[in-house]
């Protein structure tokens, strides 16, 4: 058995301090399957966006008229695409590594391969159920989307760990955070702030270097742009793979809400002293 205990009850304080543990328990497995499977990809995103914004910084400090479209172009379309399929595969990769190790401390990365494509193609039909509901819920003035939102927040976890498809996936998540809507809402909205202060310790002091040297007059304009654009393709590819955090907890969640509603951690222990 894993010598992290992931079903248990949590209280929010347990949650954001077990997403660090797990991640110093696993790193290593969790750590080579994120290097392999996921972060080539979120590189040459992260290139493609970061070659777009340093078009487009580039024409608008040759240019302060200069159009927003510059910033579309092909690079950064195709690589906002990748970017898109990067997240998929950083959640794909999390969640799986997770639904091993409930069994085991040696998560290799065969076993995580051999099981990403079907997750893949699960939760990507589920985001897309999601995404509609949500979109729905914020027609009818935001609160019903962002209510919609945290009763599925649990869903993908569901989906990889107890392998449903995607419409029962919906349909547990929503029963599991039924009474605890409050506590799940308090648990996306803490590791949102903390995966966002993470970033951010990146972006300001970058943003106040490069705002410097633009309000300075430096003649290198083209330099600037090209340092700003890979900056914030830097920025894109770092402040996503710190999203690894909010899966964590989310996974951490649906055992805490598992062993709330049906004590299925207490249960195996009375059956092992038993």
């Amino acid at each position: 058995m894993s010598e992290f205990k992931l079903q248990k009850y949590r209280d929010l304080g347990g949650i954001l301090t077990d997403s660090f543990a797990y991640i110093r328990v696993h790193y290593k497995s969790l750590g080579k399957a994120l290097g392999l499977l996921v972060l080539p990809f979120y590189i040459i995103s992260g290139l493609l966006v970061g070659s777009g914004y340093s078009s487009f910084f580039t024409a608008i400090m040759d240019n302060p008229d200069a159009s927003a479209d510059a910033l579309f172009s092909g690079d950064f379309l195709i690589g906002m695409l990748l970017l898109a399929f990067s997240s998929g595969a950083l959640l794909t990769v999390s969640l799986t590594h997770i639904k091993l190790a409930q069994d085991t401390n040696d998560v290799r990365f065969e076993q995580i391969f051999n099981n990403f494509g079907r997750n893949f193609f699960t939760l990507l039909g589920l985001y897309i159920l999601i995404i509609i509901i949500v979109f729905f819920g914020f027609m009818f003035f935001i609160i019903p989307g962002i209510y919609f939102g945290i009763k599925l927040f649990v869903a993908p976890a569901i989906a990889v760990i107890e392998q449903r498809n995607p419409f029962d996936s919906i349909s547990r998540s929503w029963d599991l955070v039924q009474g605890h809507w409050w506590f799940t809402f308090a648990t996306y909205l803490v590791m949102n702030i903390i995966t966002s202060f993470m970033s951010y310790v990146l972006i300001i002091p970058m943003s106040i270097i490069f705002g410097f040297l633009a309000a300075s007059g430096a003649e290198n304009s083209a330099m600037i742009g090209t340092g700003m654009g890979l900056f914030y393709g830097l920025l894109i590819v770092v402040a996503s793979l710190f999203s690894v955090l909010m899966l964590i907890a989310m996974a951490l969640q649906y055992f805490n809400l598992i062993e709330r509603k049906e004590g299925r951690g207490l249960r195996e222990q009375i059956e092992e002293l038993g």
